[in-house]
């Protein structure tokens, strides 16, 4: 009887593995070289449609089925749900002024294309589900305006003049559609520069070495810290009467770099101190749950950042957040660090981040900028293996729990922006000529494949790798337990050739054959 009960149970255990489908998604990298070959550019027949991938493994659905027992495989991926890092919040862009601008014109001009669009960008189901955008304060660099701006450009030290009017034409109605297409989409505000007239400079841009070195400076002036402070109330009260939360802010975009032609600020360990020692009880007075993050530079010194100019000593980004972190009155308000992956290699990063976590295990890490560029960009392999390693996959690994580019949209003139030098990709590129196409870029589909798998409330869980081969060819890996109790699991082959491998998680298996230089993203019950 009991020999007959133990057939039994394995017919079950059998029969349920079984029927258990694996979702998952295949990029195949050198599809997207593939694709850019047959349509080109731009053309007349609008290449670029609602149908532009149907015929290219780009983040590719397809299904496999869990087997019921362990198969020979000589590589082995195992995943050990139990051992438990960060909880992740999600991958995603910045909607800046010009990437608002180009949506909401794309709306307007185009509703189906504009449909396909945000679905394959932010639906949790059919799309990459981002979860996570970055929102410039004002102007940043990409902006559509003619001219730069702030909430209060007109000096009022009551800041009786303030105003986010300018946000209710496009910025605003883009980020409602963003969360009614993915409601769970949290928003993070950086500014690139306060007003004009609170800085000693005067002026939203930054100060050449020549004015520097004549004694010049671009900072916050002291008199008006506790304005400043209350500036970011107002925003965050004002986009909250909009219907929007603001999730997080950081202090300042780039504090270490005050020679920009765009909107910039200097902002030093002392001063972003003494800003959060005015915002965080001002936060906590109006019952904002607002998150405070410092830094959002560099994981090292970038070179134009090292020479010391008129006594101006730009510290070492590590040793800076310490400071602040360790400060007995900013520590307490200061929710984690912001960085961006622009000066610093792989081991720069994890030299951070690692760190960070060490010593501040209660202290966020997010990677909140990086982007492409390049007009005439080369094979679509060497961007995604590049920011696959310092970014969207090697962030998480050590410990970031948000992974953001740059912008989020821009149009095929790599704008709108008052920059005249600009080379800058978006996640997307919209033909701004026709609006008849949109062109989904190579970080698209890397990304992507991670946000699939790290949808929000997700925690990172080990993997580990075994094999029979004394030099195997190696696989990078990464995987989650979703907060619906699922595994999700995302494997870059980054070598040329093929790679089979077996899964096994929970004593629940399955074979897999990932082509050459491809992305592939697991999901199924625990």
């Amino acid at each position: 009887m009991r020999f007959r009960i133990t057939i039994l149970s394995i017919l079950l255990i059998s029969t349920l593995c079984q029927s258990q489908t694996i979702n998952s998604w295949q990029t195949k990298i050198s599809d997207g070289d593939t694709k850019r070959a047959d349509m080109g550019n731009w053309s007349d027949t609008a290449l670029y449609n609602i149908n532009q991938d149907s015929n290219y493994t780009l983040f590719k659905k397809q299904s496999i089925s869990l087997q019921p027992s362990r198969p020979k495989q000589k590589y082995r991926i195992i995943i050990k749900p139990n051992r438990t890092f960060q909880q992740m919040q999600g991958y995603g862009a910045s909607m800046t002024d010009a990437s608002a601008y180009v949506l909401m014109q794309l709306k307007e001009k185009n509703p189906a294309l504009y449909d396909y669009t945000m679905k394959k960008l932010f639906d949790t189901t059919d799309g990459a589900g981002f979860s996570f955008l970055r929102k410039p304060l004002g102007s940043s660099d990409y902006t559509a305006t003619q001219n730069y701006y702030t909430y209060c450009d007109q000096k009022s030290p009551d800041l009786a003049l303030f105003s986010i009017d300018h946000d209710k034409k496009y910025i605003i109605p883009a980020l409602k559609e963003t969360l009614r297409y993915n409601p769970s989409i949290k928003i993070m505000g950086s500014p690139w520069s306060p007003p004009a007239w609170m800085k000693t400079n005067e002026n939203l841009i930054g100060i050449t070495k020549d004015e520097k070195e004549a004694g010049k400076i671009c900072k916050l002036k002291p008199e008006y810290f506790e304005t400043y402070a209350e500036y970011f109330v107002k925003i965050i009260e004002a986009y909250k009467n909009e219907g929007i939360d603001i999730y997080a802010v950081t202090l300042q975009n780039e504090p270490q770099f005050d020679a920009a032609r765009y909107p910039c600020m200097r902002m030093d360990a002392n001063d972003q101190i003494k800003l959060i020692s005015f915002l965080g009880p001002k936060l906590k007075q109006k019952n904002l749950n607002t998150k405070i993050f410092i830094h959002d530079h560099n994981w090292q010194l970038h070179p134009d950042d090292r020479p010391v100019i008129c006594g101006d000593t730009k510290a070492d980004p590590v040793d800076l957040c310490h400071t602040i972190l360790n400060d007995p009155q900013a520590g307490q308000y200061a929710a984690g660090t912001a960085w961006h992956c622009y000066s610093g290699g792989t081991d720069a990063m994890k030299q951070a981040y690692k760190t960070m976590h060490k010593e501040f295990p209660d202290k966020l890490i997010f990677c909140t900028e990086i982007s492409g560029w390049g007009r005439n960009r080369g094979q679509w392999f060497g961007d995604i293996n590049w920011t696959m390693q310092h970014n969207w996959m090697g962030g998480p690994q050590n410990f970031a729990s948000v992974s953001l580019q740059w912008n989020l949209a821009l149009d095929h003139k790599f704008g709108p922006t008052l920059r005249d030098d600009s080379a800058a990709m978006g996640i997307i590129t919209i033909n701004t000529d026709t609006y008849k196409e949109v062109k989904f870029e190579r970080e698209y589909y890397a990304m992507a494949q991670l946000s699939r798998a790290a949808q929000p409330g997700c925690v990172r869980i080990q993997t580990q790798a075994k094999s029979t081969d004394p030099n195997p060819e190696k696989l990078d890996t990464i995987a989650f337990k979703t907060a619906d109790g699922k595994i999700s699991l995302v494997v870059y082959n980054s070598n040329p050739k093929p790679h089979g491998f077996l899964v096994e998680c929970s004593r629940k298996y399955f074979v897999y054959n990932i082509p050459g230089q491809s992305i592939a993203t697991f999901i199924w019950p625990e």
